[in-house]
C-alpha cells in the first residue's frame, strides 16, 4: 500500500510540475515576443524585463488558465495601447490594453446604442445654430452607418467620419476618390473647412493619405514609419502624402479629436498637424499608430502588439499619448445633454477671431 501511495504521490508531484512548466512556457513566450518586437518601452517609461520577472513569480504550480491569463492581463494593462490584446478562446477570456478614455468616462452613463446618435445630435444642433444646411450622408454602410457626413454654411464646410474604411474587405474602398469628389465639390469654395475625427475607431493608413491629399498642392512626407524585429528597428521609412483632387483646399483647415480618435484616425491627425493651414482643436488623439502584429502563444491564445513606431516630421513618437492639439477644448456629458458641443463651438471662435471667417 505505500508503495501505491508514494507512487501515486510522485505522479501527482510530476503532473503538478508539468502544469507549471506549461504555464511558465506560455508565459515566457509572451514575454519575450513583446521583449523583441514591442516597438515603444522606452517613450512609455517601461521597464519590460523587471514586470517580467515580477509577474512571473506569480506563477505556481497551482495556476489555472484563468489565474495565468489574469497573470498576463495585467502585465499588458499599462502599456496603454489600443492595439495590445490577448484572447483565450478556451476560457471565453480577452482584454485590450488600451488607455482609459476619458470621454467614454464622461458619457458612459448613455446606453451604448444611444451614444452616436446623442452626439449625432449635439453636433446637428451646434451646426443648426451656425445657419449650416442639413447633414448629407454619403458612402457605403458599415454597422447601418453610413461612411461620411457633411454639411456647409455660407463660409464654411463641415466633414464628419467615424471610422477610415470604406468596408472592411476593401479598406479604401474603390469609390473613395469619387465620394470624396462630391463632398468637395458640394463644400465649394467656402473659406474654412472642419474635420471631425473624434471617436473615430480607425482603419487604413492609405485612407487617411487621402483625405491629408485633399489639402497639399505638392508631394511631401506627412510622416516616419520604423518596425522592430528580433529586437533591433529596421529603417526608418518615409511615407508620402500625394496632392487629390483637381482643387486642392489651401486656406484654413480646422480638425477635431479626442481621445476616441484612434489608430488611422491618430496617423491622420499626425500628418495634418504638420501642414501649416491646419489647425487641431479638442484633445489628443488616442496615441495607437502602428499596425497589429498578430502572433500565437503555445497553448493557442491570441495576442497582438504595436512593433511600428509612427514618428512626426521632427521625430516625435506620440504613441500612447496621442496627437498634441493647438487648443484644447474637451466635451461633457453636459454637452451631450444640452446639445450644444464646446469643441465646435471653439472651432468657429478660433475661424472668427484668428481668420476672420464669420
Amino acid at each position: 500500500m505505500r508503495i501505491k501511495l508514494s507512487l501515486l504521490f510522485l505522479f501527482f508531484i510530476q503532473l503538478v510540475s508539468f502544469g507549471q512548466t506549461e504555464q511558465l512556457k506560455n508565459y515566457d513566450y509572451l514575454c519575450e515576443l513583446f521583449n523583441t518586437t514591442y516597438a515603444s518601452f522606452e517613450e512609455k517609461g517601461i521597464d519590460w524585463p523587471a514586470r517580467c520577472t515580477e509577474y512571473r513569480s506569480k506563477i505556481t504550480a497551482y495556476t489555472t488558465d484563468s489565474e495565468l491569463f489574469t497573470i498576463m492581463a495585467d502585465l499588458l494593462r499599462p502599456l496603454n495601447d489600443g492595439h495590445t490584446s490577448l484572447r483565450a478562446k478556451n476560457i471565453d477570456s480577452a482584454i485590450s490594453a488600451s488607455r482609459p478614455s476619458r470621454i467614454m468616462k464622461e458619457i458612459q452613463h448613455i446606453e451604448g446604442k444611444q451614444r452616436r446618435p446623442m452626439v449625432n445630435s449635439m453636433i446637428e444642433k451646434t451646426l443648426e445654430g451656425q445657419g449650416f444646411e442639413p447633414i448629407k450622408e454619403l458612402g457605403p454602410e458599415y454597422n447601418e452607418n453610413k461612411l461620411f457626413r457633411y454639411t456647409k454654411n455660407e463660409r464654411i464646410g463641415y466633414l464628419q467620419f467615424y471610422r477610415s474604411f470604406s468596408k472592411r474587405l476593401w479598406m479604401n474602398g474603390i469609390s473613395l476618390k469619387s465620394q470624396l469628389n462630391q463632398i468637395f465639390n458640394y463644400i465649394g469654395d467656402v473659406d474654412a473647412i472642419i474635420i471631425d475625427i473624434r471617436f473615430n475607431r480607425g482603419g487604413d493608413d492609405g485612407f487617411s493619405q487621402k483625405i491629408a491629399g485633399r489639402f497639399i498642392e505638392e508631394k511631401q512626407i506627412g510622416f516616419y514609419k520604423q518596425t522592430r524585429k528580433n529586437s533591433e528597428f529596421g529603417p526608418l521609412k518615409s511615407k508620402m502624402i500625394k496632392p487629390l483632387g483637381k482643387n486642392p483646399f489651401l486656406k484654413p483647415v480646422v480638425l477635431l479629436t479626442n481621445d476616441r480618435t484612434v489608430s488611422a484616425a491618430d496617423v491622420l491627425a499626425l500628418m495634418l498637424s504638420e501642414l501649416p493651414n491646419a489647425t487641431l482643436i479638442g484633445e489628443p488623439s488616442n496615441g495607437s499608430y502602428s499596425d497589429l502584429k498578430n502572433a500565437k502563444l503555445p497553448n493557442g491564445w491570441r495576442v497582438t502588439l504595436s512593433h511600428q513606431r509612427y514618428l512626426s516630421l521632427d521625430k516625435n513618437n506620440y504613441e500612447g499619448v496621442g496627437t498634441p492639439v493647438d487648443i484644447e477644448v474637451k466635451n461633457t456629458i453636459v454637452d451631450v445633454q444640452k446639445k450644444e458641443d464646446s469643441v465646435l463651438l471653439s472651432a468657429f471662435e478660433y475661424l472668427k477671431k484668428e481668420k476672420q471667417i464669420f
